[in-house]
C-alpha cells in the first residue's frame, strides 16, 4: 500500500503534492506539525487543541475522540489545528482521532491503490480539493463563518493595496470598521438618550412609589407610571437591542484575527509576533486565566477604557444614573482585560484601536 506524504516544511519549500511515496501509517510526529508551537492559556486555551473533522461535497462532521473510523469513499478525514491542517484520504483506511497520538492503520480494508496524506495551511485547503473549502472557520454558525472570511479578505486586501504592514492593516481596518457601523452606533446613542431622558422623568415618580406603597399596589402604580410615559419597564433594553446587531461582527472579527496565519512572526512596534501575545517579559509563576508571560497591549487596552469611562456624558441622565452606567463601565473594563490578555496581539491591538476611536466617536456624536 503506497502513502503520499507531504509536511509542511516540504510545502515551504515549494514540494508539490506528489511527494515521495512511503509506506508506513501517519505517526503523532507527524501531527506536531499542525499542533499550535507555543501554549495559550485562559479562554485563548482552545488554540491549544486539533480537531478532526469527516467531509465531502455535501457535508461536514466533527468527529469524537478516540473513536476509530474506516474512511468511506471520496471523503476526507482532516485534523484542523489553529494555521495548519492535515488532510487525508484513502477508501478503507482506519483513523483514531487522539489529541495525544492520532494513528492511521493502512494494513486492513484499504481499498484504494495509493492514500493521499497532505499537510498545509487551513487557507489553502480548498486549493487541495474544493469541499474542503467547507473547513475555513468550521467552528463558528454560518453567518459568522461568511463574515470571517469577510474580515479576512477585507485585511489580506487593505495590506496588499494600501499599506506595507500587518499592523497597519489592523488599524486601517478598525477605522474603516468603525465607519461602516456608525449608524449602528448613531441608533445606539440616540436610544441610550432616549432612554435617560424617560429614566429623568421616572426617578421621582419611581422614588414616591417605593417610599409610600408595596405590594400589589406598588406594582400597580410602577406600571402605570409606566404607562403614563407610554413605555414598557423593558424600555431600558432598547440600547442593548442596538448593540447586540454588532456581536456577530465582533465574534467574526475576532476570529479572523486570531486564526490568519499571515500574522506569523510579523513585528509592529514592539510588538514580536502579532500571532502570539506581545510578550514583553515571564513571570515567576503561572497566573489562572492569564499565562506566565507579562503583555502590555491588554493593560493599554484597560488604560483606554479607563480614560473613555471617565470623559464618558449624558447630560439626560441623572447623576445616580452616570455614576451606574460609569461603574458598569470600569467593570466591563476589568472583565475584558481578563478576556482579552492571553490572546493573540492582533486581536488585541484591533479591540484597542477600536476603544481609542470610540473616544473619539462619543466627542463627535452628540445627538
Amino acid at each position: 500500500m503506497m502513502l503520499i506524504f507531504c509536511s509542511l516544511p516540504a510545502i515551504a519549500q515549494g514540494a508539490d503534492s506528489n511527494s515521495r511515496p512511503i509506506e508506513r501509517a501517519i505517526t503523532a510526529a507527524d501531527f506536531e506539525a499542525i499542533r499550535e508551537p507555543r501554549i495559550f492559556y485562559g479562554l485563548a486555551s482552545y488554540y491549544n487543541n486539533i480537531d478532526y473533522y469527516l467531509t465531502d461535497a455535501q457535508h461536514v462532521e466533527k468527529l469524537p475522540l478516540d473513536q476509530e473510523l474506516s474512511l468511506p469513499a471520496n471523503h476526507w478525514f482532516v485534523a484542523i489545528g489553529r494555521f495548519n491542517a492535515l488532510a487525508v484520504r484513502g477508501e478503507g483506511v482506519v483513523v483514531t482521532p487522539s489529541q495525544s497520538q492520532p494513528v492511521m492503520d493502512l494494513s486492513t480494508g484499504v481499498k484504494s491503490d495509493s492514500v493521499l496524506v497532505k499537510a498545509l495551511p487551513r487557507q489553502e485547503l480548498e486549493q487541495l480539493s474544493p469541499e474542503l473549502g467547507q473547513l475555513r472557520y468550521v467552528h463558528l454558525w454560518s453567518v459568522f463563518s461568511v463574515l470571517a472570511k469577510t474580515a479576512e479578505a477585507a485585511l489580506v486586501f487593505i495590506q496588499k493595496n494600501m499599506v506595507d504592514s500587518w499592523g497597519l492593516a489592523i488599524l486601517v481596518f478598525a477605522v474603516l470598521m468603525k465607519i461602516l457601523l456608525l449608524p449602528v452606533a448613531i441608533l445606539t446613542v440616540k436610544a441610550q438618550r432616549k432612554v435617560s431622558h424617560i429614566q429623568a422623568q421616572l426617578a421621582p415618580k419611581l422614588a414616591e412609589i417605593k417610599a409610600n406603597y408595596d405590594g400589589e399596589e406598588a406594582h400597580n402604580r410602577l406600571m402605570e407610571a409606566h404607562k403614563s410615559l407610554n413605555v414598557t419597564p423593558f424600555y431600558a433594553l432598547t440600547p442593548m437591542m442596538a448593540t447586540l446587531v454588532q456581536i456577530p461582527i465582533l465574534i467574526a472579527v475576532f476570529n479572523a484575527l486570531g486564526e490568519m496565519p499571515q500574522f506569523v512572526g510579523e513585528p509592529f512596534l514592539w510588538i514580536s509576533d502579532l500571532a502570539y501575545p506581545d510578550s514583553v517579559g515571564t513571570l515567576p509563576l503561572l497566573i489562572p486565566m492569564l499565562g506566565d508571560s507579562i503583555s502590555l497591549l491588554p493593560v493599554l487596552m484597560t488604560a483606554v477604557t479607563v480614560l473613555a469611562t471617565i470623559l464618558f456624558q449624558d447630560r439626560l441622565a441623572t447623576e445616580q444614573e452616570v455614576k451606574r452606567q460609569k461603574r458598569n463601565l470600569y467593570l466591563m473594563g476589568i472583565a475584558f482585560f481578563i478576556l482579552f490578555y492571553p490572546f493573540p496581539a492582533a486581536m488585541v491591538l484591533y479591540w484597542t484601536s477600536v476603544n481609542i476611536l470610540q473616544i473619539f466617536q462619543q466627542r463627535v456624536i452628540k445627538i
